[in-house]
């Protein structure tokens, strides 16, 4: 070979250098490597066991929230069930009044179906294989109808090599579910939550997962009370009678988030009191140009909870507040 012909050689075996790294590249930064060996796809993912102490760090984006990041765990069994929740309890509370979160409480054992009101849902149909349909109800919406759209064979910077499995699911009413099941981590590698508009109303995706969690694990159930946007000139006192969850009993605590913004020359208060412990509540205020979102806790006593907003000039606020009761698990 001469040395012309050398050259086209190096050349030839330069730019296919190139076009392979720029491809890999690409796939990096769309989040994974999408490996070429047909045969290590399985025909079918089958469901998941899962042990006291595997975790899962996510991080959850909502019109609410920005990048929280919140760390789930399995507790125990009970039953049918695995009970999973997180590792603080203020992130528990934030879980329970702003709703963010279906994945915790109980979850199947069989197919890690999740509770709407109190009926398990499959959000997974194991065995999983392509072109799977099936059907469920979240976020109280119904009739969500799933299918696998495709079972790929990826590296993925949380997991590695792994067997990923993408879903999409649709609500007759135009809701939409993108989300993934990952067979390394054993649960979601992503989810987003489109309203009919195609407004995402939840991320969640994977930031790191293992096994050997120990310590206090704490789940509250929350039951809405009030979630009202409120808009000046605004001015009202009332009490709400809640005699406690239907189905769980008693509240422990009153969990309140609320976000409030006021322009010039505007302003406003909010106190929220249980009658019997009235010095366990919150009484705020609020003056021109201020922007806060705040979580609070106060405990509940009885079966009243006492209201008062007063919102003036240019000023909103977002409430909500829920009754939760409260569990805590040692693993």
């Amino acid at each position: 070979m001469n040395l012309k012909e050398k050259m086209s050689v190096s050349i030839l075996t330069l730019i296919g250098i190139f076009i392979i790294g720029f491809v890999l590249g690409a796939a990096l930064l769309a989040g994974y490597v999408e490996l070429s060996e047909q045969s290590s796809i399985p025909d079918e993912i089958s469901a998941p066991t899962w042990i006291p102490g595997k975790y899962w760090k996510y991080s959850f984006k909502t019109p609410d929230i920005e990048d929280a990041i919140s760390q789930m765990v399995v507790a125990s069994e009970e039953e049918d069930n695995y009970l999973v929740g997180v590792a603080t309890l203020q992130d528990a509370q934030r879980h329970a009044v702003l709703n963010y979160n279906p994945m915790l409480g109980r979850i199947t054992i069989e197919d890690l179906s999740i509770y709407e009101q109190g009926i398990p849902q499959p959000l997974f149909s194991f065995p999983l294989k392509k072109n799977k349909e099936w059907s469920f109800s979240l976020f109280k919406i119904e009739g969500f109808s799933a299918k696998v759209t495709s079972i790929k064979n990826v590296d993925l910077p949380e997991s590695g090599n792994t067997i990923l499995v993408n879903i999409k699911a649709t609500a007759p009413t135009g809701e939409k579910l993108i989300y993934s099941y990952d067979d390394s981590a054993k649960w979601i590698n992503s989810l987003v939550f489109e309203d009919s508009s195609g407004i995402p109303q939840l991320e969640m995706t994977l930031v790191t997962h293992n096994k050997g969690f120990a310590g206090n694990v704490y789940f509250v159930r929350g039951y809405d009370i009030i979630g009202q946007l409120y808009n000046s000139p605004y001015s009202e006192t009332y009490k709400s009678h809640i005699e406690g969850h239907p189905e769980w009993g008693a509240f422990d605590s009153w969990i309140y988030h609320f976000e409030i913004k006021t322009e010039d020359n505007s302003g406003g208060a909010l106190i929220i009191r249980d009658p019997i412990t009235p010095q366990g509540g919150t009484e705020r205020s609020f003056s021109s140009n201020t922007y806060e979102s705040s979580l609070g806790i106060i405990a509940c006593n009885s079966d009243e909870l006492s209201l008062t907003i007063t919102l003036y000039g240019e000023a909103y606020m977002h409430l909500r507040i829920a009754g939760g009761i409260e569990y805590v698990w040692n693993v």
